[in-house]
């Protein structure tokens, strides 16, 4: 067997192609070639992180916790990053190399590919109801808020959230709809073309709004973590432990394992580096070292391959940045003032009436730019977590390593599918439903995959081909703090303080 330095110079079938001009050569203006998948990323997760939970942050804490969504998205994007530079180099899933490493081997991978698979319905159930309640805001459909009379407030209401299931079953399943009969490019058009539309206009309306430039400043590079406002006590949330509402904003900010998993699986599509010679899986791998050509020009060129992905993340995590600025933004100036937040079931609909003061086109705008998100949400993740899955499935069951995604497509937007609606028409509060998958697949298993795959490059990959000591260092400080945060929050969430 060789040791984890040796590598197999002559090796055909590991050499890496030819770098495309855009990556030997890079100039601005063609970096952008490059962002595809990423914008699949951004706009899947804008729908759950920023709109709700970054408003939120915003309308209960200003612009005190901007440090935080941003030391998110960078651990996030190391993450991210880690996984398809692994791919790019190998052309093998991490999740398949995890199944390979002592002290790993077997319990790892189910570990993080069972969680990712369990909160697919979780998050799946508790979108559609947001963005039913946004369809019946844009529709006029009364919530019974204001209504004097007790009992018709009740029947008001309950009207109203029939609505918002009958809405949220509609978008379901025109999103399995599309899932089951679009392209991987016309996907990424569509996702690019929303996260493009999004900008504009949450941009714009947080611009309307008049921001404190300083105090942007200070929440984004002066950590603090406030205790909540006495006001908040009022709502749900204002009873939470703090670090566990801290790990929601973090597992919501940018997406979590149940994302990722996918994201570095769609990059088959892309066929950076070694997956246009391995499109799934290389049999030649065995428990050992991965034999990747020693030749300095094929280094070189390997290493070169990687800017794909790091542009690709780079700009995808950029966006997400400004998306959730531009929705703590909202919350701190529109709703802060007033001492309302998102919270409960009417999640989006507290914005209304200050968005409507500042400027009337306002409101419009951020009717246009939520409904954009969530939509946005719902349509991709139905596709993300089919990758996701279809990974999980042929890396972990023996006999399914060369199924194609289209065999299990079906089965897999089923169960989505059919577990979405099922958790969203039980009348579970939407933040009740994400909470703890955003703290177990978006925060924990975040932090063990910065870890598991610093471990897995020491392992496998020749000396060459690992993270240089920089990025490994930031990559392992991102482990630690996702899996911290997320362990603490854990444990207030099994055991509150108090109980």
């Amino acid at each position: 067997m060789m040791s984890e330095d040796q590598v197999d110079s002559g090796n055909e079938a590991l050499e890496y192609p030819e770098l495309p001009i855009e990556l030997s050569q890079p100039r601005f203006s063609t970096l952008f070639k490059y962002f595809g998948p990423g914008a699949i990323i951004a706009s899947i997760t804008i729908g759950s992180g920023e709109t709700v939970f970054a408003s939120r942050s915003g309308a209960v804490f200003g612009y005190s916790l901007l440090w935080l969504f941003l030391a998110a998205a960078i651990a996030k994007g190391l993450q991210i990053y880690c996984g398809s530079r692994y791919i790019t180099l190998t052309g093998e899933h991490p999740l398949r190399s995890w199944n390979r490493l002592p002290l790993l081997r077997g319990w790892f991978p189910w570990l993080v590919a069972g969680i990712s698979i369990l909160c697919f319905p979780l998050w799946l159930g508790g979108l559609p109801p947001m963005l039913g309640q946004l369809v019946n805001w844009i529709a006029g459909i009364p919530d019974g808020t204001g209504i004097a009379d007790p009992k018709e407030a009740v029947v008001v209401d309950a009207a109203f959230q029939f609505w918002v299931k009958i809405w949220g079953t509609a978008f379901v399943l025109v999103a399995v709809s599309i899932t089951l009969l679009q392209s991987y490019k016309l996907l990424e058009k569509v996702q690019t073309l929303l996260v493009g539309l999004l900008l504009l206009s949450l941009l714009a309306a947080a611009i309307a709004s008049s921001p404190d430039l300083m105090a942007i400043i200070t929440g984004t590079f002066i950590p603090s973590l406030p205790d909540f406002p006495k006001w908040a006590e009022k709502f749900d949330f204002g009873k939470l432990p703090k670090y566990q509402e801290i790990a929601l904003y973090v597992g919501a900010m940018g997406g979590g394992t149940q994302d990722y998993l996918g994201y570095v699986g769609i990059l088959r599509e892309k066929g950076w580096g070694l997956m246009k010679k391995f499109n799934l899986y290389n049999p030649a791998y065995g428990p050992g070292p991965v034999a990747l050509p020693a030749d300095p020009a094929q280094v070189s060129r390997g290493l070169g391959w990687l800017r794909a992905p790091a542009i690709d993340v780079t700009v995808s995590f950029l966006c997400i940045v400004i998306f959730t600025y531009a929705f703590i933004i909202l919350g701190a100036e529109i709703l802060h003032p007033e001492e309302k937040a998102p919270a409960g079931n009417k999640l989006l609909t507290e914005q209304k009436d200050f968005l409507a003061g500042i400027h009337s086109s306002l409101t419009y705008l951020y009717q246009v730019g939520v409904f954009m998100a969530f939509f946005g949400t719902i349509h991709g993740a139905f596709e993300i977590y089919t990758r996701t899955g279809h990974e999980a499935l042929t890396a972990l069951i023996p006999g399914l390593d060369k199924t194609p995604v289209s065999k299990i497509r079906p089965w897999i937007l089923l169960y989505c599918g059919g577990g979405a609606l099922a958790v969203m028409w039980t009348g579970f509060k939407p933040v009740e439903i994400v909470t703890p998958a955003a703290i177990f697949g978006s925060v924990i298993t975040c932090g063990l995959w910065c870890l598991a795959g610093v471990y897995a490059e020491q392992k496998l990959l020749p000396a060459a081909y690992r993270m240089r000591l920089l990025l490994r260092g930031l990559v392992i400080l991102s482990g630690l703090f996702l899996t911290g945060l997320g362990s603490a929050a854990a444990w207030q969430y099994f055991f509150p303080p108090g109980s």
